[in-house]
């Protein structure tokens, strides 16, 4: 094996944002810098942020070298600027021993080059999903609108893509290996879960902290998370306070959110856009339940830092969520559900509640701390590296 100071590893996305997924980007650069690499972090731009940013939003220091791939497409389209950084990854990712991708997009890689993959949710799977978006199965597309025609387009592209044996895959959760495995038939290849990283500790609330009946919701802006239904759900609950935080990714969906606000003259809902790191914990250590309504959602990392603040989560029952919240009386299948169930648990007894959240936070702390990530990560990585 080459000294681990001379190896170079490149983190691969072809976008970089706020969110869930640059955290998992960050904990694996922390592994490597715990063991003497500094990895880059190659992508076509970050959007919404400087890379300064980082410690701020994340509180997190980690060494990293963002390189930015030019020329940067200006298509539009997401799954188009996947599908031409993958195919750039054939040049620029030469120089590197290692590409950890993190783009969830197979097709169009190297075989003959060492790429180990953490897959959130893998693109195959979305498009060859019977549902046009996955998040909202209602949705319908028009069968000659540009979105129906790009997906048809995609779903032709995505036949190309193939698991090569030469390459190492990890998921983020069971829901996603599933996906994984179905959509590309007998999946030959050792089932490796990490579940992505939740530094408990900094949620940590003592047993007198002031606790306010309140909600707080998580989640970038935008219909898929369905800030706009949290809303409407909040004017049939006019008693509890609603706290809705989320980096603001789609402006025109964030004012029609404050729109609806106004017009409905709802003085229980506090709208927290860009809310700063801080200000996010805070909220959920005075808060009592925390809400998630994104449908299928891969992993749920928001979910475990509020059971780390020690929320009672109430989450859809899809997706990743059945990992992170093992309590089946507070998932729910229809939004209608959820005033019956902040019913029930107001119903319980202090210590029944106490022990719930005993319960949920033992769960949490056993399968999701930061730890266990980095345990594991550190494991995977160094298998990887030895055979370089």
């Amino acid at each position: 094996m080459n000294s681990l100071s001379n190896i170079k590893i490149a983190i691969c996305q072809p976008h970089i944002i706020l969110g869930g997924r640059l955290q998992v980007i960050l904990a694996i650069a922390h592994v490597l810098n715990e063991m003497g690499i500094v990895p880059d972090i190659v992508t076509f731009s970050c959007l919404g942020f400087d890379p300064s940013d980082i410690e701020k939003n994340y509180q997190r220091s980690v060494k990293v070298n963002f390189k930015l791939v030019k020329p940067r497409p200006v298509a539009k389209s997401q799954d188009i600027s996947i599908l031409l950084y993958n195919a750039m990854l054939n040049i620029f990712g030469k120089k590197y021993d290692l590409l950890i991708n993190s783009s969830n997009s197979l097709v169009f890689l190297p075989e003959n080059k060492r790429i180990l993959h953490y897959v959130h949710f893998p693109r195959k799977a979305r498009f060859y999903s019977k549902y046009p978006d996955i998040h909202q199965p209602e949705l319908q597309y028009n069968f000659f609108s540009t979105r129906n025609i790009l997906r048809h387009f995609f779903r032709e592209a995505y036949r190309m893509s193939k698991i090569y044996n030469s390459h190492n895959y990890v998921c983020n959760s069971e829901f996603t290996y599933s996906a994984l495995s179905n959509t590309y038939g007998e999946f030959p290849l050792q089932k490796t879960i990490i579940y992505p990283p939740v530094n408990l500790a900094e949620y940590y609330i003592s047993s007198d902290s002031y606790r306010k009946q309140g909600l707080v919701t998580l989640g970038r802006f935008g219909p898929a998370k369905g800030q706009l239904e949290q809303i409407k759900l909040a004017e049939r609950l006019p008693h509890i306070p609603f706290h809705i935080v989320g980096f603001v990714g789609d402006k025109a969906y964030y004012k029609h959110c404050t729109a609806y606000i106004k017009e409905k003259q709802l003085t229980n809902v506090h709208l927290h856009p860009n809310a700063k790191y801080e200000e996010m914990v805070l909220l959920l250590k005075q808060s009592k339940y925390f809400l998630h309504t994104l449908v299928n959602e891969p992993f749920g990392i928001t979910a475990v830092q509020a059971i780390g603040a020690g929320c009672i989560p109430i989450v859809h029952d899809s997706g990743g969520q059945r990992e992170t919240v093992p309590e089946e009386f507070l998932r729910y299948k229809e939004l209608d559900q959820i005033p019956a169930i902040l019913k029930h648990v107001e119903s319980l007894g202090e210590s029944v509640v106490d022990e719930l959240n005993h319960r949920l936070l033992k769960h949490a702390r056993r399968n999701f701390d930061e730890t266990i990530f980095h345990t594991k990560m550190k494991k995977l990585l160094t298998s990887t590296l030895s055979v370089l």
